[in-house]
This record gives structure tokens, C-alpha cells and sequence, in this order.
């Protein structure tokens, strides 16, 4: 496997240009963190975490963090009431975003909270479908997420049983059969799968079968992507294809792209070997300045932004550059790893 080059200045030279400019403590904590890899314990990553206290976009989180841990709507956005997070699932994805982690306070309410739905404390707020799915679906949501927080909890054991055996079933002639999913979940879970969100596409099912390095043995982690790699719509809810980079100035294709490839990143060692010419792509659309502005942000709630103020070019460009490298990082990690 070819790793391309990076250039003369690399990831590390440029978050430490970028670090120089005092960026928010947002940027700094995921530069810190993400991108030069300072440990914990490190000083200076000490100070970052503890400044996240002081961001704006942090206090926003909290805010309308509710007294259970969670944001509301689960699963489904919520038209009825007028929130910045529309969502607990947004609301994790936003924290991650920006730089918490599982001890963080925001993180270890959104936890218990998912931990009381997965034992039957608490209700799952959202509309109950009636259907032969809802039951499957609403378990795989609820897992997914707290994969988001902490992958390795032992509640989530079942879960990677269960889809590791779907998984394992639906490719067992080393490449993808619809035929061989559906008859995996007529045994296993009794659901109705055909062109539904239970296709194992989906970033909810590749969460979960991610979660622990290794749980897919290799050769089925590579026959996934590459039916993952060449399907026209992609990952299930991203809806984009992954094997060509999106046209610019379209910002909402664009992150749906970038979030796929983020996904399967954090989740998929062997995304290295389909993953070379999107990093190359990436590279090249630097600005004068050495770093990465791809204009304004897309209407995702999620990511961005990340920085205080998002109505200066400066802090833009910070924002699209810190997460820009932090998968550039990973991606270089990774190409180390297969070697």
C-alpha cells in the first residue's frame, strides 16, 4: 500500500502555526489532543481541557443539557420546541466535537441517561414506530450512541454479538448479499430489513461494529468497506459516495463526505487502503496561508462551529483546519499500522 507524502510542512508545523495565532479553546484542545497527541497528563493539555469551561460553544451545550442528561427528541429532531440542539444524539456528537470526553460532566449525565433507557429506568422519548423494526432500531440507536462515549462499556457486548453475527452472515460469501441479511434477521431479530435504516450501512450498525479494535476479523472489515467504498449513496444517513471528492462550494455534500470518512477513520484501520486519493485531494486545497477554509458551514448542527465566532474568516479557517488535520493525523497513524 502506496502512503502518499506529506508535505514540507507538515500536520505537526501546521497546528503549531496555528496554535502560535491563540486560536479558542476549542481549537486548542483538539489541536493539543488530536493532532500533536499530547497526553493527559501533559501541562499544557491539562490547562486546554480545563479552559473548555470557558467556551461559548460548551455553554450553549450545557445549557440545554436537560436534568435527565438528555436534549429531548432522541433519535428524531424535534420541531416543537426551538433549541440549538435539536437532539441526544446530536447533542453527544456536538460534545465529542468539541473536545469533551467521557469524564467530562456533560459526557457522564448523556451516559447515565442512555444507560437508564438500555435497562428500562427511563422511556425512550421518541415516537415508537409499529413495526417489526422499531424494537431492533431503537436498541441499535441508543447502543450506537453511547459507543460515541464510551466504546468499550460491557452493556454494549450484546449489541456486538448481535451485529457481528448479522455482519458475518450477510458477507459470508465475501461480498455483500441482501438475501443473506435479510435471512440473518429473520433468525435473529425477527425484523423486516429490506431498504430500511437496519441495513448494515448504516453509521449506526458501523458504530457498534467498530467499537473495539478488531472485533470484525480482517478480511470481513475489508469486503464492508469496499461495498461501502463503491456504493453511489454511501453510509446510510451520510448519503454521499465515497469514492469521488464532492464539488466545492456545497458545504452540506461536503461535510456528509467529510463525516464519512471521519467515521470510518475513527472506526476502521483498513479505510487506509480506499482512503489515498481523498487525503491527496485534501492536500491540495490549502490556501496562501498553509491552512484549510471550504467556506461557510453546513446547516449540520453537529461539528462546527467550534471556535466562539464564526463570522470572522480567521477563526473559519481555524475551525476547517483543526479538523482537517485531526483526520489527516489519523489517517497517517493508521497507513503506519497496516505497514
Amino acid at each position: 500500500m502506496f502512503t502518499p507524502n506529506q508535505p514540507s510542512d507538515g500536520i505537526e508545523t501546521i497546528a503549531a502555526r496555528l496554535l502560535e495565532q491563540e486560536p479558542g479553546p476549542v481549537v486548542r484542545c483538539r489541536l493539543l489532543r488530536d493532532v500533536l497527541r499530547r497526553p493527559a497528563n501533559d501541562p499544557e493539555m491539562t490547562q486546554a481541557r480545563a479552559d473548555l469551561a470557558g467556551s461559548r460553544r460548551v455553554h450553549e451545550l450545557a445549557d440545554e443539557q436537560l436534568k435527565d442528561g438528555g436534549w429531548g427528541a432522541f433519535h428524531s429532531r424535534s420541531t416543537k420546541v426551538k433549541q440549538k440542539i435539536p437532539s441526544t444524539e446530536v447533542g453527544v456528537e456536538r460534545a465529542l466535537a468539541l473536545g469533551l470526553d467521557a469524564t467530562h460532566p456533560i459526557l457522564h449525565k448523556a451516559t447515565q441517561y442512555l444507560l437508564a433507557i438500555m435497562q428500562g429506568n427511563f422511556a425512550f422519548p421518541d415516537y415508537h414506530e409499529k413495526n417489526d423494526r422499531w424494537q431492533t432500531g431503537m436498541r441499535l440507536f441508543l447502543a450506537s450512541t453511547l459507543s460515541l462515549i464510551q466504546p468499550g462499556h460491557p452493556i454494549l457486548d450484546e449489541d456486538r454479538r448481535l451485529w457481528l453475527e448479522i455482519a458475518r452472515r450477510t458477507f459470508q460469501s465475501g461480498r455483500y448479499s441482501a438475501e443473506d441479511e435479510i435471512q440473518a434477521h429473520a433468525e435473529l431479530t425477527g425484523a423486516t430489513v429490506k431498504d430500511s435504516y437496519l441495513v448494515l450501512r448504516s453509521r449506526y450498525q458501523l458504530n457498534i461494529l467498530g467499537s473495539i479494535l478488531g472485533l470484525l476479523p480482517r478480511q470481513l472489515e475489508l469486503a464492508l468497506l469496499e461495498w461501502l467504498w463503491n456504493r453511489p449513496d454511501g453510509i446510510g444517513y451520510l448519503c454521499v459516495p465515497l469514492n469521488r471528492t464532492p464539488p466545492l462550494g456545497k458545504p452540506d455534500p461536503f461535510d456528509r463526505w467529510l463525516a464519512s470518512l471521519e467515521l470510518l477513520a475513527r472506526l476502521f484501520p483498513s479505510w487506509v487502503n480506499f482512503g489515498q486519493e481523498a487525503i491527496e485531494w485534501l492536500w491540495a486545497q490549502r490556501n496562501k496561508q498553509g491552512f484549510w477554509d471550504f467556506g461557510p458551514r453546513p446547516s449540520s448542527l453537529s461539528y462546527f462551529p467550534l471556535s466562539d465566532n464564526w463570522r470572522t474568516k480567521q477563526a473559519r479557517s481555524f475551525d476547517w483546519t483543526t479538523r482537517i488535520l485531526a483526520l489527516l493525523k489519523q489517517y497517517y497513524e493508521d497507513c503506519e499500522l497496516a505497514q
